[in-house]
């Protein structure tokens, strides 16, 4: 006789996966159109179809929620590095490319940018589960880890010498510095003020101007080659362009 009990359990773990993900789909909508603090659990509860008591069993509180919605939006972010770990060349190229291709995500998709901004909060992920608030950070991790890989596999393109400790700090030290450079535009990019001090120059020119920062940085860390400013912006025409724009291949 057929044991039913080890197919009911996977399908019961779908199911929630599948309403889930219908659940952060659907608050990403609300938020883009109200904003998270006007955001109304029973509301979303409505559009999902579900009861307010079954959406409490999936996200414990809004906090919950937005940093499910932050993880998911980093997860699709995510994705988009794999086109910076298949570029064939250089590791500070690779590097180049995955921190073009981050500040293109967030342009292209600024309510999920926002998710994740918000979610970066003390406010915010106090108050979430530990469960969630630990997939937030591992995710994170991945990310820096994967940054880090690629310049560590570049100290010698950038002129960094030493013992290995020496080394990993000056790595790990840039690797902070560009971070907060690149999340830096991210915010500006996006941000309401910017336009006060800078019209709508920012925005147009975000990608040209986080390559030329980009640039002196590695300069200034020691990267030599030819014509550094051109070629970040190369590789940001071939990779960072928006889809409109993409070079056909």
């Amino acid at each position: 006789m057929e044991d039913w009990s080890d197919m009911i359990a996977p399908n019961r773990m779908e199911k929630r996966q599948n309403r889930e993900e219908l659940i952060l789909d659907n608050a990403g909508k609300l938020i883009s159109e109200v904003g998270f603090f006007e955001l109304k659990i029973s509301d979303l509860a409505k559009m999902c179809g579900i009861s307010v008591g079954t959406l409490y069993g999936h996200f414990a509180s809004k906090e919950d929620l937005l940093i499910g919605l932050a993880v998911m939006a980093g997860a699709k972010r995510a994705q988009k590095f794999d086109i910076a770990r298949n570029h064939d060349g250089s590791a500070i190229e690779k590097y180049i490319i995955a921190s073009l291709l981050d500040l293109r995500f967030s342009i292209d998709h600024p309510q999920l940018f926002e998710a994740e901004y918000l979610a970066l909060a003390p406010s915010v992920w106090k108050r979430a589960t530990p469960a969630r608030h630990q997939a937030q950070l591992d995710q994170i991790g991945a990310v820096t880890e994967m940054f880090q890989t690629f310049l560590n596999a570049g100290a010698d393109a950038l002129g960094i010498s030493g013992d290995l400790p020496e080394r990993a700090d000056r790595a790990r030290n840039l690797n902070l510095g560009s971070w907060g450079l690149g999340y830096g535009i991210n915010v500006l990019v996006l941000s309401e003020i910017t336009d006060r001090h800078y019209g709508q120059e920012l925005r147009k020119n975000a990608v040209n101007i986080l390559c030329d920062a980009l640039a002196d940085l590695l300069i200034g860390a020691g990267w030599q080659v030819d014509d550094a400013h051109q070629k970040v912006r190369s590789l940001a025409r071939r990779y960072a362009a928006p889809a409109t724009e993409m070079p056909q291949t």
